[in-house]
């Protein structure tokens, strides 16, 4: 299983932008800027505004759909994730979650209604996020 702080697990961005409420990460090579909620006060980001960062980015899915063609992507592409496709890299059955690689990894909790063993690593998905989506730095000294 992987955990959160292994590297498949960790999204990298550029912090463009933190508060309390709501922080904007730059996802590099692309035109993505994911408005996602902080899982720590601002003030720990302590200078991190501008430069880049790490971190686990955690949503919930209303349901997971599999996908028999497809790709990775975010929609919209400014704002906080609503429609999101791509492959799944883990399945983590302890928590209902998997890791899947939508641009950038992301863990997605399953509904308890979905049967997690439907779900197989390599699958396309696409679903829809709830609101929420937290992301939890990593800050290395």
């Amino acid at each position: 299983m992987t955990t959160d702080t292994e590297p498949e697990a960790l999204a990298h961005g550029i912090l463009e932008s933190v508060s309390d409420d709501e922080l904007v990460l730059a996802i590099p090579h692309t035109d993505y800027r994911l408005h996602l909620v902080p899982t720590v006060p601002a003030g720990e980001f302590g200078g991190c505004v501008g430069k880049r960062i790490r971190g686990v980015i955690q949503a919930t899915a209303l349901r997971i759909h599999r996908a028999q063609a497809g790709g990775r992507f975010i929609e919209p592409i400014w704002g906080a994730p609503r429609i999101v496709a791509g492959t799944v890299c883990t399945i983590d059955e302890s928590h209902r979650r998997v890791l899947v690689d939508v641009s950038v990894p992301m863990w997605v909790t399953v509904p308890a209604e979905q049967d997690l063993d439907t779900l197989r690593e390599g699958n396309l998905v696409n679903f829809y996020v709830q609101s929420g989506t937290t992301f939890r730095p990593v800050i290395t000294s």
